[in-house]
């Protein structure tokens, strides 16, 4: 498949990417919450697959775990005959700009859990706003909402982007001196700050 690795001596499967069998289970025991969405999806990917996709990217990240009930954590797997064709059509979905704009890349990673195929996926949170077919997607406690009509979420969502490219930005740019003298000015402006304000304070004390 590309996607997996057999790990001699038993019949778990270990993925490429760092996640592995354990750490998986254990995302799957705690359950949905803002960071971790299962979709059943036993034959086919679901539309509701690439909200949540855009979702995560939007917000903070996440997992989308496939093969997965949402209500009971059931691990119900996915068709192992499918799991070719579900990771094509995924990786080309989210590679595709009339789709996801600007596009994706993300690779999807097959668990074996208790003989049930699972499809794991790792969403990292984006520096850009990022559309679904037109549409923007936000995460919330309460699963992913499209907030395209309302003006003061994505407002709010253009704002904590912007923020976080300037953020990176800087961190590009900075080289470990040039961190290491900001850290310094701050630190002396901060310590300027509090002499000033012991200084006030009894100059005013002595005033009575």
């Amino acid at each position: 498949m590309g996607y997996i690795e057999k790990i001699e001596g038993n019949n778990s499967l270990k993925a490429d990417l760092g996640m592995n069998v354990n750490e998986l289970k254990k995302i799957i025991e705690s359950g949905e919450k803002i960071n971790v969405e299962f979709k059943l999806s036993e034959n086919d990917l679901t539309k509701d697959v690439y909200q949540s996709v855009c979702s995560f990217n939007n917000r903070n990240g996440g997992h989308i775990i496939l093969g997965v009930v949402d209500q009971t954590k059931e691990i119900r797997g996915v068709n192992p005959q499918k799991t070719d064709k579900m990771l094509k059509d995924f990786t080309t979905s989210v590679n595709n700009a009339n789709k996801i704009n600007p596009p994706l890349y993300l690779t999807p990673q097959i668990f074996d859990i208790n003989g049930k195929t699972v499809i794991y996926i790792w969403v990292p949170e984006g520096t850009q706003l990022r559309r679904l077919n037109g549409r923007i997607w936000d995460r919330t406690h309460e699963g992913d909402i499209d907030i395209t009509d309302n003006a003061e979420l994505v407002y709010k969502m253009y704002a904590r982007k912007q923020s976080t490219y300037f953020v990176n930005k800087v961190r590009t740019k900075f080289n470990l001196r040039g961190i290491w003298i900001l850290n310094r000015v701050v630190g002396s402006i901060v310590m300027l700050v509090s002499v000033a304000g012991l200084i006030y304070t009894l100059l005013g004390e002595s005033l009575y």
